[in-house]
């Protein structure tokens, strides 16, 4: 990624999407699924600026609310004879919690399981899963706040202006260090 302002412009023009289509009389599975896909898409492009030096500290750090179901029982959670979520997940105890953005983004890149809800004409959240977090954890995530989280990214004002690198010998390579 040689310059970051032509992603967060095409990020900006796929959020303006997410929000306009929020609402339809009726959803279909088409509409779902597009739906799905740009949300992917979305969360892949903000992944690939948050892997690059080109995200500064503070956008960095941003984080979401969600509300998070323990799995319960030793079975796990499969695509076959699994069942449902409310069958493997404690969704009688429901807990706040918060997820930074790049766990955010792996859930809904990665995810094993998502089902999603509508009130009235909106599209509101989803329950999501992904294959790393399918025997821990299942989250509800409200478009909303995906929406306000993405649009951070999609700011220039989230840009690095200044970037100091170390070497890690570990990983052989420099890394960022402050981005401001």
């Amino acid at each position: 990624m040689i310059e970051s302002t032509y992603w967060r412009q095409e990020l900006r023009a796929e959020l303006a999407w997410l929000k306009k289509n929020r609402k339809y009389r009726r959803w279909s599975e088409k509409q779902l699924v597009l739906y799905e896909r740009r949300l992917m898409l979305v969360g892949f492009q903000v992944r690939s600026l948050l892997e690059r030096p080109k995200v500064n500290d503070c956008a960095r750090r941003a984080r979401m609310p969600v509300v998070r179901y323990k799995k319960i029982g030793s079975k796990p959670f499969t695509y076959v004879g699994a069942g449902f979520p409310e069958d493997q997940f404690d969704m009688e105890s429901p807990e706040q919690a918060e997820l930074g953005v790049l766990d955010v983004c792996n859930q809904l890149i990665h995810y094993y399981w998502m089902q999603t809800w509508s009130e009235g004409t909106a599209f509101k959240g989803m329950l999501v899963f992904s294959d790393f977090m399918r025997h821990k954890w299942a989250y509800q995530l409200l478009i909303e706040d995906l929406i306000s989280l993405f649009s951070i990214f999609a700011n220039e004002s989230s840009a690095v202006t200044d970037v100091g690198f170390h070497w890690k010998e570990k990983e052989k390579d420099y890394v960022a260090q402050c981005a401001r």
